[in-house]
């Protein structure tokens, strides 16, 4: 028998400890993870957080790997993001993964709105820094890379459920509406 709290609101659900939360960008993976985070006490990691350095540099493969094992050497967490590296080094440690998996058109118009408002308030990014007119419609978008990725992260994580599918890890595969309730975690 567990002892995991019972999620607030959550009608007898009782909450996993340890969720890694994934999907293509902009499905809302950083917004539901922020809310399992708040409603279960765990702390909440953000891969883009802890992968990308001052300036915007990127951490050197170990380093993200030992800062990550770090973060995840406690009993309770809530992880948002799908770096390969961390998918394969630590996935197996999570009681549940969520998969957040809007159609395309809903996740690329949320990435929009998200993008163009960091543009305009100047919003400071994981390593300091801040969108420029260039990175929110160059080549090297976001915007861009979730076009080009979406259809091959999707594939990557069907893969990964039939991986977990017989591991004993709590799956969820959230496709539209409210993601925390989806999820079965209770609504706001």
């Amino acid at each position: 028998m567990s002892s995991d709290p019972e999620v607030p609101g959550g009608n007898g659900v009782m909450a996993p400890s340890r969720v890694w939360v994934v999907g293509t960008p902009g499905s809302g993976k950083s917004t539901l993870a922020g809310a399992l985070a708040a409603r279960t006490g765990a702390p909440q990691v953000q891969l883009d957080a802890v992968y990308w350095g001052p300036g915007g540099v990127p951490l050197k493969p170990q380093e993200f790997t030992d800062r990550l094992a770090e973060l995840l050497a406690g009993d309770r967490w809530v992880v948002d993001g799908q770096y390969p590296a961390a998918v394969e080094g630590f996935v197996d440690r999570a009681d549940c993964v969520v998969w957040v998996d809007p159609p395309l058109a809903v996740s690329w118009s949320r990435l929009l709105r998200r993008t163009v408002r960091r543009w305009i308030r100047r919003e400071p990014l994981w390593g300091g820094t801040r969108e420029t007119f260039w990175t929110v419609v160059g080549p090297h978008s976001i915007l861009w890379y979730a076009l080009q990725v979406h259809r091959s992260q999707r594939q990557a994580d069907a893969e990964l459920f039939d991986r977990l599918r017989d591991a004993g890890v709590r799956l969820v595969h959230v496709r539209g509406g409210d993601a925390l309730s989806s999820a079965g975690f209770g609504g706001h």
